[in-house]
């Protein structure tokens, strides 16, 4: 109303959408899927076997989370049988 249509381009567009957008449903950084699609590019990785590429998935990721939980748990521990002097 205010504006010719010229002078719309993408990113003056853009920030009239964002602004409504921000109103409906909060703030915006709560609803990007950017960390979502950037975890799915590592998982993605994981993948040997592309006939059963789910399960390729979840045997990495489960490998990789035991891996990590046993050498923290294991960076903890007291050694056995030693002194702590030697």
């Amino acid at each position: 109303m205010f504006f010719p249509p010229s002078f719309f381009d993408i990113m003056v567009n853009l920030v009239v959408h964002l602004v409504r957008e921000v109103r409906l449903c909060g703030p915006v950084y709560l609803r990007w899927m950017h960390h979502v699609e950037r975890y799915m590019k590592t998982l993605k990785g994981f993948v040997k076997n592309h006939y059963r590429s789910e399960a390729s998935m979840i045997e990495r990721y489960i490998t990789e989370e035991s891996i990590e939980f046993c050498s923290e748990y294991m960076s903890k521990a007291n050694s056995i049988g030693l002194s702590a002097n030697s």
